[in-house]
């Protein structure tokens, strides 16, 4: 048994030893400047609730940002096929808040796509879509209704 588990063991080290002999010439060159570093996790979520919502429903939207030196603007936008919103709101870089919430009345049924854009000095640096649907009163699949069978009786003629 202890053979095994040393080959076993041997195997799972051979992997991550070939990938980090390969990769040493990559770590060996210059490092890559802070803006190409690609920003996706400077929007860390958008929480929409409540989680199920029926036609005329108030929606409240919380989109969360790590605060940076070079955010400027959060835009928001919700779009459905009978709604559109859209609103911004300037943030403050580093002293910037977290959480950003926004609230959204009556809305219609359909489906919505919720997208979240961070802005920076350069232009956008990070973008988060999220959909949605608002429930309505024709959203259920109509029923099929079937008449009754007559079956036939035994005995009776």
């Amino acid at each position: 048994m202890c053979t095994r588990f040393s080959a076993s063991f041997r195997q799972c080290l051979l992997l991550p030893g070939l990938v980090l002999a390969l990769g040493a010439p990559v770590l060996a060159q210059e490092p890559v400047p802070p803006a190409d570093i690609p920003h996706s996790k400077l929007i860390q979520s958008i929480t929409v609730s409540p989680l199920v919502a029926f036609a005329g429903a108030d929606l409240r939207i919380v989109v969360r940002v790590q605060p940076e030196a070079c955010n400027r603007r959060l835009q928001l936008s919700v779009d459905a096929p009978t709604f559109y919103a859209s609103t911004e709101r300037q943030l403050d870089g580093v002293d910037g808040a977290r959480a950003h919430s926004f609230s959204l009345h009556e809305l219609p049924a359909g489906d919505y796509l919720i997208t979240a854009v961070l802005e920076g000095n350069d232009g956008v640096r990070s973008r988060i879509s999220r959909q949605f649907k608002v429930m309505g009163e024709n959203d259920d699949p109509p029923t099929e209704v079937r008449p009754p069978t007559r079956g036939r009786r035994r005995g009776s003629e």
